[in-house]
């Protein structure tokens, strides 16, 4: 993975409430609603109790945000059935961005004060590294969680990482190029490592080669599949 960070504390609510009754719907079997590939998706209505302290903070959360308890309740459980309950699994801790980032930066500045001539040499070995360490790490994440491992279910587990971990990232297709653009605000080494890792993944499992741009917060990768 790019590393592990804070996510929500999804877990808390697996006991939800029996006073939202009538609004919390998961899947399973009854209602059928359209998802967003249109297919229908079976919903049922299930009753849970928890403790009021955490039923009136996640109320004060959906006003918050402007959504329904209903709406809130079924995004952390899904967070949370997507990934956070592989976390313990894999050996995963919640670090700080911030944290992450200034190991990262203290690491090529530690280099760039012993070897100013070289230091863009040692940075890219520093950040290669990183990359190989992530991408031989995703092997058994993508094997517990898809039970295979392939192009498609790696970038998969890869998104649902980011999306657990507030990075924000989009997909588009135009014909056979797919571009995938990822914002993670961490800095400039922390795009390096970004664009090292999707090479890494597209040169290894799909055999081709890609063509990527960064800024100090954003990579942007486009390959022809």
């Amino acid at each position: 993975m790019l590393v592990t960070l804070l996510l929500e504390s999804a877990p808390i609510i697996s006991n939800a409430m029996d006073s939202i009754r009538e609004e919390l719907d998961i899947s399973s079997g009854r209602d059928a609603k359209p998802n967003h590939e249109g297919r229908a998706k079976k919903t049922r209505t299930v009753t849970f109790r928890v403790d009021s302290r955490i039923a009136d903070g996640l109320q004060r959360e959906a006003d918050n945000a402007g959504v329904s308890l209903n709406i809130l309740v079924n995004q952390l459980l899904k967070r949370y059935y997507d990934w956070g309950k592989y976390e313990s699994k894999l050996n995963m801790m919640p670090v700080p961005k911030v944290m992450l980032s200034s190991c990262m930066d203290i690491s090529v500045d530690i280099v760039r004060e012993i070897d100013a001539k070289d230091s863009d040499e040692y940075r890219y070995k520093i950040v290669r590294h990183a990359a190989e360490i992530a991408f031989d790490a995703m092997k058994d994440a993508v094997l517990l969680m898809k039970n295979q491992y392939n192009l498609w279910d790696v970038l998969e587990v890869l998104r649902e990482y980011m999306r657990a971990s507030g990075i924000k990232a989009d997909h588009r297709i135009a014909g056979r190029k797919n571009i995938f653009v990822i914002q993670h605000e961490m800095g400039e080494n922390w795009s390096l490592f970004t664009q090292e890792l999707l090479k890494l993944i597209f040169e290894r499992l799909a055999k081709v080669r890609i063509e990527s741009r960064i800024t100090a917060n954003t990579t942007v990768v486009e390959v022809t599949l």
